[in-house]
């Protein structure tokens, strides 16, 4: 059976890259949504000429609300998320499918090659102390719409929630490296949200915890 695939693009003012990044997710997928997140720039245009089904929040809501606008549009199977600024690479769409496809997991994590903030590294270690996990923050990822759809996406980013949520259900969680390449144009903002997030993190740990508790006991009777 074809696994249909959509690719989420939150974008903010990324008028020079985000037509190339929807061309090269063309290549993997059966469709591209671009949310266009309050830009004041031409990016909703370009988007929609590159091929891409374009929502746009009349002002700036966040990068997670902008992801949930597009998994709600969603109509594939899978779910993949990228960023527009041109650092992820639509060449890596097919390696974070491949486990899925394989059946050998629910949720597959685009791994980095390193991450720069101390705000992720820390996030990173809480997360593992419960779930094994070398990226909690990693923006591409490739998951199953189903799942998706039973997550309540807690937080001001998916940053360490997003791992925990899907372990919480029971999810097969993958991981897989890809590239990620310095930004051609602008600054990467500061994620002063993380500070905020972290309780957020320890929240879902405890739910995390609780639901797998009740899944066991669900099996045993």
């Amino acid at each position: 059976m074809k696994m249909h695939v959509s690719v989420v693009i939150p974008a903010l003012n990324e008028e020079k890259t985000v037509a190339e990044v929807v061309e090269g997710a063309l290549r993997f997928a059966d469709e591209v949504i671009v949310v266009d997140d309050g830009s004041t720039d031409r990016t909703a245009e370009l988007a929609r000429r590159a091929g891409a089904r374009v929502v746009r929040h009349r002002r700036r809501m966040g990068v997670y609300r902008a992801f949930k606008t597009g998994f709600k549009l969603a109509r594939g199977d899978v779910v993949v998320t990228m960023g527009a600024d041109g650092q992820h690479d639509p060449a890596d769409v097919p390696r974070l499918l491949e486990p899925i496809r394989a059946g050998r997991a629910d949720l597959v994590l685009g791994v980095r090659q390193e991450i720069p903030h101390f705000s992720e590294r820390f996030i990173r270690a809480l997360v593992n102390l419960l779930v094994p996990c070398s990226d909690a923050s990693t923006g591409m990822i490739a998951i199953r719409k189903a799942l998706l759809a039973q997550m309540p996406l807690r937080g001001d980013c998916p940053c360490g929630t997003f791992v925990l949520e899907a372990y919480g259900l029971g999810a097969r969680i993958a991981e897989v490296p890809i590239v990620v390449k310095p930004r051609r144009y602008g600054r990467r903002r500061v994620k002063t949200r993380h500070v905020r997030q972290t309780f957020y993190v320890l929240f879902d740990m405890g739910a995390a915890v609780v639901k797998r508790l009740l899944m066991r006991m669900g099996h045993r009777s």
